[in-house]
């Protein structure tokens, strides 16, 4: 009796194919010139998840990791360090971006489980005093990559926007599998918007979308991102092709 082997990748869910449903979408989508603002599809994809996460205005971008080096220009100042624990995707998987074209430092801590709690941050925040590097910014993963997927408790999230806020600091979440983290909690996705001050989701991870990301925030640092998208090379034409697995994503 011959047996038939049949491979199954787990290597990541970035291995992921478009549904058929994607493609048809993908195929027949109504699309413009996203340069000028005018395709339509990455218009609904955007304003849709906004909608989602209950804040004013998103961006499509190509991936998730210039999705956070905008985010890092957006947040951050050059010559400032990033709050961020120490097996995050920011830190290991980016290449040195954040330093290269962000002009930041990262100061890494070590967290139980890949989660950083309110007092690691207290603990690891540096004030302006020279010659001491000033922090600028906070940054979590949700849910986190390297620690096997474990989700920030929405509690824990809150208690370190607190810190954040007494400190004059952004806190950014990079929410590359954010919807994961979302359905294993119970947890609104308007609710992970709220505590954070900008987020980034993927639409290629577990969603099954070919490619494309968002970043998620207020109105006025959206449109500050849109300027560094054109200068890092992320503009895009007609990306309603893209828009529309997205949609689709977030409509199944």
């Amino acid at each position: 009796m011959s047996v038939t082997a049949t491979l199954i990748d787990l290597r990541s869910d970035t291995v992921t194919r478009p549904t058929p449903e994607m493609r048809r979408a993908m195929a027949s989508a109504e699309v413009g010139d996203d340069v000028y603002g005018e395709d339509p599809t990455v218009v609904r994809l955007q304003e849709r998840t906004a909608e989602l996460f209950g804040r004013e205005a998103a961006l499509l971008c190509p991936s998730g990791v210039m999705c956070n080096q905008l985010w890092l220009r957006v947040l951050a100042r050059p010559g400032t360090e990033v709050v961020v624990e120490a097996d995050a995707h920011l830190v290991n998987y980016e290449g040195g971006a954040g330093a290269l074209l962000g002009g930041v430092q990262f100061r890494t801590v070590g967290a139980h489980d890949g989660l950083l709690t309110a007092a690691d941050v207290a603990g690891a925040v540096r004030g302006d005093h020279f010659p001491l590097t000033p922090t600028s910014l906070v940054c979590v993963e949700q849910t986190t990559n390297r620690r096997g997927g474990t989700v920030y408790p929405l509690a824990q999230l809150q208690a370190i926007r607190e810190v954040c806020q007494e400190a004059d600091l952004a806190l950014y979440m990079d929410g590359a599998r954010v919807f994961n983290a979302a359905v294993a909690s119970g947890t609104a996705l308007d609710a992970y918007g709220s505590a954070v001050d900008g987020l980034m989701c993927c639409m290629s991870k577990s969603l099954g979308a070919p490619v494309g990301s968002l970043m998620v925030g207020d109105a006025d640092a959206v449109a500050e991102a849109l300027v560094w998208r054109r200068r890092y090379g992320g503009a895009m034409r007609q990306a309603g092709v893209i828009a529309a697995a997205g949609l689709v994503a977030l409509q199944r």
